[in-house]
């Protein structure tokens, strides 16, 4: 019975830390339709197993090396739990496989890190299986397990894991780097079971201390490599969002400028029809004055709300909604977001008005067509809202549009990420279709 409950509790902490390691970050990623009714399911397996391993036979003493499980085989079985765990987590999240990857090397590092704190203890507290066999034993080391377990994810998730974002981990996209930290944390399980099939045959312990802190060097220096990836990664979206602002605004510089020269030289030719209405000539040209209106016109969609990347995303898509016929109408006070990043007013309001564009541009009655953002600051919040008419049907899933490829529907597109960028300043998204328009709220505190 003793040995019956040892495989039972070592499957469950290694199965347990296993998913803590990689809940840790997969937490954060969108979850599917029925993840309670999914999550429960795998808690009544993980019972299952364990029950399965209480009731099987014993099959002898686990201290004779004679009956242990081959290196190969174990190798396998732990590459296979690898395996399991991406399929769980595609399961239970909606995330890619890289995501799913990335989520389960960088929790699989933090468990294999762990699991080899906890042999080095049993070494040096002299309650290794072979030393104690005894179901007493079994459970001294499964407190010492727990202990170990709890004295590792404990301060690597407060400094790490904590400040991992769903944002990042949908945007892992390094598909060879990802491969080769895969193959690489194959090589640190291998690692791990060579160090304990070493330790039972006679290893000295100076030399196992040596290549357990090998081996935990080698787990930090994946998780490192890992934790490297998401920040580079990060980096690599902002600088090229500021790219775009930049790129922007300098063409809205360049229109304007052009706009200008061109209303200059349109007064430059009214102004000799007037001396020529002065000297009793015709009229003046009506297409001149048209041309002259239009120059006008682009010139003022130039917007001016106090904060530059507002400014340049509104001209922006101020211009766009011309050119489609679309009215859009802003009340700003653009020194309100002063506290958020250029990128990042960029990326909401560029997603904001891009959803509501095309959410408008199905609409056949052109008098409809119409756009209204208001950034303003009330009762110590900042509150954006942007509101459109839609036609068709809009349908919500946990408090996002489902993107759709029909025009008619037209939003969804970038709403996760607007969530993301909300949320990362601490404030909430809401929302609301209803009565053929579509509403979109921001609140951010102040201070």
């Amino acid at each position: 019975m003793a040995t019956a409950v040892a495989y039972a509790l070592s499957f469950l902490v290694t199965f347990g830390s296993a998913v803590a390691g990689v809940g840790m970050f997969a937490w954060r990623l969108e979850r599917r339709p029925g993840f309670a009714r999914r999550g429960l399911a795998l808690v009544a397996a993980g019972a299952a197993i364990c029950a399965v391993l209480l009731v099987l036979p014993e099959p002898g003493s686990p201290a004779d090396p004679s009956l242990a499980v081959p290196y190969p085989v174990q190798l396998l079985m732990f590459s296979a739990l690898l395996a399991i765990m991406v399929a769980v987590v595609l399961w239970l999240f909606d995330a890619s496989v890289w995501t799913a990857l990335f989520c389960c090397t960088a929790g699989y590092a933090i468990q294999n890190f762990a699991s080899g704190l906890t042999e080095l203890v049993w070494t040096v507290a002299g309650v290794t299986e072979a030393a104690d066999p005894t179901l007493g034993g079994h459970l001294i080391r499964f407190a010492l397990n727990t202990a170990c377990i709890l004295a590792v994810y404990v301060p690597f998730y407060r400094v790490f894991a904590r400040h991992v974002g769903r944002e990042g981990l949908e945007q892992v996209s390094d598909r060879a780097l990802i491969a080769i930290m895969v193959v690489v944390m194959l090589g640190i399980i291998g690692f791990d079971l060579l160090i304990k099939d070493m330790a039972d045959r006679g290893l000295p312990f100076a030399y196992e201390l040596a290549l357990r802190c090998a081996h935990g060097l080698t787990c930090g220096l994946t998780y490192a490599l890992e934790y490297e990836l998401l920040v580079s990664r990060r980096l690599q979206v902002e600088r090229a969002t500021t790219e775009r602002v930049l790129a922007e605004r300098e063409r809205q510089y360049e229109r304007s400028r052009e706009n200008i020269e061109a209303i200059n030289v349109k007064c430059h030719d009214i102004r000799h029809q007037i001396r020529r209405l002065a000297e009793g000539g015709p009229v003046v040209d009506r297409g001149v004055l048209d041309d002259i209106a239009r120059e006008v016109d682009v010139y003022d969609s130039t917007v001016r709300t106090g904060n530059e990347a507002l400014d340049t995303i509104l001209t922006e898509k101020s211009l766009a909604c011309r050119r489609a016929g679309i009215t859009l109408s802003c009340i700003a006070d653009g020194s309100a977001l002063d506290f958020m990043s250029a990128a990042d007013i960029y990326a909401l309001f560029g997603n904001a008005l891009d959803n509501a564009i095309e959410g408008v541009r199905a609409i056949p009655d052109p008098e409809r067509r119409s756009i209204s953002l208001v950034v303003r600051r009330v009762a110590g919040v900042v509150s954006i809202h942007v509101e459109n008419p839609f036609s068709g049907v809009v349908e919500l899933r946990d408090g996002l549009p489902v993107t759709s490829h029909r025009p008619e529907e037209g939003h969804g597109f970038g709403a996760r990420s607007m969530r993301l960028t909300v949320e990362r300043y601490g404030g909430t998204l809401t929302v609301l279709a209803e009565d053929g328009r579509f509403h979109v709220n921001a609140i951010f505190p102040m201070g």
